[in-house]
């Protein structure tokens, strides 16, 4: 009986220390933006409307100096919240130390999201609508079925995303050092190009490139010893879309349906 209460305890203390803490955000009304500073941590958002309701709120979870999570009983010691112009700004504490604080949130799908991560993290985000802007340093991003734009400047991570909609006099900008970038567009979107990939890189494209000069390795994924650096356009041209990476590939991809 003592092993088996044990066993039973040990078992509490591993859910507890993996728990979430949250925080309801729906009084925050009339906000038209998201704006979101971290240092250390993996930070996904979630645009929703579930049966027409906008479903507002932040998850946390705190991993110390021992690199163990644990239990967030009281958020307000760990990420801050203030409402500027409309504008609600999320900060996470400067860390002690090495700690991280993973945040999940799920706003309403219409909100702009500005995130900021200062040292590293995994960055996901799905189902906004009215535009990201990321800067991080360490660690990949990802994008999924955004609408307008996307301006995206990475250190050391691939950039991946996807649009359902875009904002044809708005431009679109990926900007990484060490990795890949991806983009799936419409197949009907309409962009000037400007390609970058410096080493260890070759262009793959979905559309029919007119571009000014002939590109290197293009759709024969094989990785170039030398820049690649073009000028060109997609179904005639319109906005920029500026794709650039100091090592790997570039992918322009049709979206699926």
């Amino acid at each position: 009986m003592k092993t088996i209460n044990l066993i039973l305890l040990t078992l509490l203390l591993v859910v507890s220390t993996n728990s979430y803490s949250q925080k309801d955000l729906s009084d925050y009304k009339d906000i038209e933006g998201v704006y979101i500073t971290s240092y250390w941590g993996n930070i996904n958002v979630i645009g929703t409307t579930i049966n027409k309701k906008k479903v507002f709120n932040i998850e946390a979870k705190h991993t110390d100096t021992s690199k163990k999570p644990v239990n967030i009983n009281d958020l307000s010691n760990f990420v801050s919240f203030e409402v500027i112009k409309k504008k609600l700004y999320i900060r996470t504490r400067k860390p002690k130390g090495f700690e991280s604080i993973d945040l999940n949130l799920k706003i309403p799908q219409n909100l702009f999201l500005e995130i900021e991560l200062l040292k590293g993290g995994e960055i996901y985000a799905e189902n906004l609508k009215n535009g990201v802007e990321i800067n991080t340093l360490n660690g990949s991003v990802k994008l999924e079925r955004i609408g307008k734009y996307a301006l995206v400047n990475a250190a050391n991570g691939e950039i991946d995303t996807s649009f359902d909609t875009i904002d044809k006099n708005q431009p679109i900008s990926l900007v990484t050092i060490n990795g890949g970038v991806t983009i799936a567009l419409p197949d009907t979107a309409k962009r000037d190009l400007r390609l970058i990939s410096r080493k260890n890189g070759y262009i793959e494209s979905d559309f029919n490139i007119d571009s000014d000069k002939k590109i290197i390795n293009l759709n024969s994924k094989q990785y170039s010893r030398q820049p690649i650096i073009n000028t060109a356009r997609i179904n005639g041209g319109g906005s920029l879309l500026f794709l650039s990476t100091e090592n790997g590939p570039i992918a322009i991809k049709k979206l699926k349906a």
